[in-house]
């Protein structure tokens, strides 16, 4: 499955100085899909999963 059809764009890297409120949200976020949610196994999840599973072998790997 090529993950850049899921909609998802790749992952840069942030400016702390300019994006600090949109990475506070996102925090805010992150930490209440993995209480929701820890394993990512619903249907809203299931592509976060399969992405963050993706990114990270292809880095292990390299």
């Amino acid at each position: 499955m090529e993950l850049h059809n899921i909609g998802i764009p790749e992952m840069k890297i942030a400016n702390l100085f300019e994006d600090i409120e949109i990475l506070k949200e996102v925090q805010v976020l992150a930490q209440k899909i993995i209480k929701d949610d820890p394993n990512l196994e619903t249907n809203d999840n299931k592509k976060l999963s399969i992405l963050v599973r993706d990114k990270f072998t292809k880095r292990i790997e390299m």
